[in-house]
């Protein structure tokens, strides 16, 4: 509980300075401009699951399970180096396929590229440090991803009395270098250090015998990236960058309840409920519970605290547009908050094996959000990405308890 708490209180610093950025870039930024950003902050998510093809999902249980965590360490680098050719293709080529042209520019694509790699591998030091209970330098890490891209936001505009889409990017790019920096450093100093005699890249033989174990992980997160990003990139493409700036910025005021959850709770509890899942099934359902009640109760407090602040925080931007779809952030909230609790239902289901239960059940979902989508932003723009959003996050929560449900009931027996 007292890793709970402590992560909760750094996950409020992080949720504070991501607000703080949302209100400031909004406020300084045109429109476009802020639609042009979170296109790219949301690329740059998919971008750590392009480089890391989601092999975390795989070493998450190695690490739990095995005592050797070096041997996990290395084998998961030397996967990585073998990958790392034809992620990076993936990874251009998504960019260009996705994202509106006026952005599609040499700069751009290496910017962000630099951006994906280096937020990629600070999240991975970030996981090995949580799921190997190091969570005060996780935190840390944490903290320091939210503050300094803040601060040198904040530096540059007070300085050159201006900001645009150009030149945040390329802040940006400084910002997640420095983080790339600090992330080695911690993983260095608290779990392997890394040297050149160390590094292999994996052969052919054993990649593929990788592959084979992780493809389901990978086809999971594809589905799960495309609910959580087409709708940004559709608007963007038939709506406009102005309509999707509007629609990214209540999307993530919405999402903060998630993150939250994620990084306060379920990163905490997923090691303690690997190991117990395996050795007893009665701490596992105690753990499981504990993790359900504080998952509920902190998504509904959240959404309502969030809604109730938000004309506040709105007003301080000074941008009266965004104060006419808060009917639209009450929408986003309660699909959240579903997403949420769908957690309880996945987390029991990963523990147990059931990933490829999850994977079909989350192509469902993708198919049921691209033909929502696909209908309902033509006819009602912006509002029917969010109502997309919603009716896909109720098919995922009974589709996930339904399958949990199942295999208790078959291990119960």
């Amino acid at each position: 509980m007292k890793h709970s708490v402590e992560s909760l209180l750094t996950r409020g610093i992080s949720i504070g300075s991501k607000f703080l950025l949302l209100g400031y870039t909004a406020k300084v930024l045109s429109l476009a401009d802020y639609g042009s950003f979170q296109l790219v902050s949301y690329f740059i998510l998919i971008s750590t699951t392009i480089f890391g093809l989601e092999y975390y999902n795989i070493s998450n249980r190695e690490i739990a399970e095995n005592p050797s965590k070096k041997d996990v360490y290395q084998e998961h680098l030397a996967f990585y180096f073998r990958a790392f050719p034809i992620v990076l293709l993936i990874q251009i080529g998504v960019f260009l396929a996705i994202f509106p042209k006026e952005l599609i520019t040499i700069t751009n694509v290496v910017c962000i590229t630099i951006i994906g790699l280096c937020d990629y591998l600070s999240q991975e030091v970030y996981r090995y440090l949580m799921i190997n209970k190091e969570y005060r330098k996780g935190n840390i890490q944490l903290v320091y991803k939210s503050l300094v891209f803040l601060v040198l936001i904040i530096l540059y505009v007070l300085i050159f009395k201006g900001l645009n889409f150009d030149q945040l990017l390329l802040i940006m790019v400084g910002s997640y270098l420095l983080l790339l920096l600090f992330a080695y450093h911690s993983f260095s100093n608290n779990l392997y250090s890394i040297s050149l005699n160390k590094i292999r890249i994996l052969n052919w033989r054993d990649f593929k015998v990788k592959w084979s174990l992780i493809w389901p992980f990978v086809v999971l997160v594809l589905f799960l990236k495309g609910i959580e990003f087409s709708d940004k990139f559709l608007i963007g493409r038939y709506e406009g960058l102005e309509n999707t700036g509007i629609y990214s910025f209540i999307f993530a005021i919405a999402s903060v309840i998630n993150v939250f959850v994620v990084s306060g709770f379920y990163i905490i509890y997923l090691p303690q409920l690997i190991g117990s899942y395996s050795s007893d099934k009665v701490i596992f359902l105690k753990e499981l519970r504990k993790f359900s009640l504080l998952t509920i109760v902190s998504s509904i407090l959240l959404a309502i605290g969030i809604y109730m602040i938000a004309p506040f925080i709105i007003k301080l931007i000074d941008k009266e547009v965004f104060l006419d779809h808060l009917d639209m952030l009450g929408i986003l909230l309660i699909g959240f908050v579903l997403n949420n609790i769908s957690l309880i239902p996945h987390l029991f289901l990963y523990v147990s094996h059931k990933e490829k239960s999850i994977t079909v059940i989350m192509g469902i979902a993708l198919a049921i959000n691209l033909s929502f989508n696909l209908i309902l932003i033509p006819k009602f723009g912006i509002y029917g990405a969010a109502y997309s959003f919603l009716i896909t996050y109720v098919a995922v929560l009974i589709l996930k308890s339904i399958s949990a449900l199942r295999v208790w009931k078959r291990i119960a027996v």
